[in-house]
């Protein structure tokens, strides 16, 4: 025993109790360096976690969306093709085959339709008179068929409204959703 105090009382004593503290200090230091780490970590995994579950948020909100939107849109679509059905069957109660019988439409008005209807400029058909009385003369297009092909062709452009204007609403609710914290 005084042979460890004679040691420990000389400048080995000094040397073991500095390396001895050093060696606790370090050990320490990397302990707390190893916490802090693990911390920070753990904070950033706490963070991406909160990233993925907005993420996954996000997405199942515009899902959601597009689901809403499609069914009101298929909804809106069967809605119109019922209501262009009907006043398709109508036709003949509103233009009798009499009225077929004895009016006939001018070449003028079925060329002005169809010219309208496929969207190109008006010009002359083939075979028919270039003066401007040859407009007056008598298509083979009976008016009932006319009030048919009219009725077909709105019905055509409220679909494509109603088509049109569920994108507008779907474009406006994916913003709104892409904009929500």
């Amino acid at each position: 025993m005084t042979r460890l105090l004679s040691i420990i009382a000389g400048w080995r004593g000094y040397a073991l109790t500095a390396a001895v503290t050093l060696a606790i200090g370090f050990t320490t230091g990397w302990t707390v360096r190893d916490w802090k780490a693990g911390a920070d970590g753990a904070a950033d995994a706490k963070a991406e976690t909160k990233e993925v579950i907005r993420v996954v948020y996000r997405e199942r909100a515009q899902a959601d969306i597009t689901t809403a939107v499609d069914t009101r849109a298929a909804a809106d679509q069967a809605r119109i093709r019922t209501i262009t059905r009907t006043i398709i069957k109508e036709v003949p109660v509103y233009v009798p085959a009499e009225a077929d019988l004895r009016f006939a439409l001018p070449v003028g008005l079925v060329r002005l339709h169809d010219a309208a209807a496929t969207g190109h400029p008006l010009s002359d058909a083939p075979g028919q008179p270039d003066d401007p009385a040859g407009f007056l003369e008598p298509s083979d297009i009976p008016p009932s068929r006319l009030g048919t092909v009219i009725a077909e062709n709105y019905g055509v452009c409220h679909a494509d409204a109603a088509r049109f204007s569920a994108l507008q609403d779907w474009v406006r609710q994916q913003q709104a959703a892409m904009n929500a914290p």
